[in-house]
């Protein structure tokens, strides 16, 4: 949902109706879709995500990531404590550590994401963040017009 909203405002809906019309395969998850392309079933992705193809990638799979250069979309990964969990003082050592030095390096090194960090840096050979276009995200825009997006799309794919 979050990049389809970003494409559709960076791009335009036109861009999916001439994406619908190369009749592409729809994966609902963003996980399998690069393991069609290691598998060699796809010879290409739109979307999915960044850090399941770096991870392949890294393991020696057959993968190469693009990064276009009209933009990416992104998608900001929060992070919360339950307002009445059971162990809030716990709750909070933790969220403290994830945005640690050490637990910020395991989202990078073990995870492939991306930090905002400024004493973490990405692993060596993957593109730095700074030089790539990254559209922002608004998922209050998302939020608001997350129907209109969902009808639109199932309109224009047949799904």
């Amino acid at each position: 949902m979050t990049s389809t909203y970003q494409m559709v405002r960076e791009l335009g809906w036109s861009y999916f109706e001439k994406l619908a019309q190369q009749q592409v395969l729809q994966i609902q998850s963003a996980t399998d879709t690069p393991k069609k392309i290691v598998l060699g079933e796809r010879p290409l992705m739109a979307d999915g995500n960044e850090s399941n193809v770096l991870l392949l990638k890294e393991t020696g799979g057959p993968i190469e990531v693009v990064y276009a250069t009209e933009g990416t979309p992104s998608i900001v990964q929060p992070s919360a404590i339950f307002a009445a969990g059971p162990h809030p003082n716990a709750a909070r050592l933790f969220q403290n550590y994830l945005f640690s030095v050490e637990g910020q390096e395991l989202f990078v090194n073990l995870g492939a994401l991306r930090s905002m960090h400024a004493l973490v840096k990405d692993r060596p050979g993957r593109t730095p963040l700074s030089v790539i276009k990254v559209w922002k995200d608004d998922p209050a825009a998302v939020e608001t017009q997350g129907e209109e997006i969902k009808r639109h799309y199932s309109q224009i794919f047949r799904v």
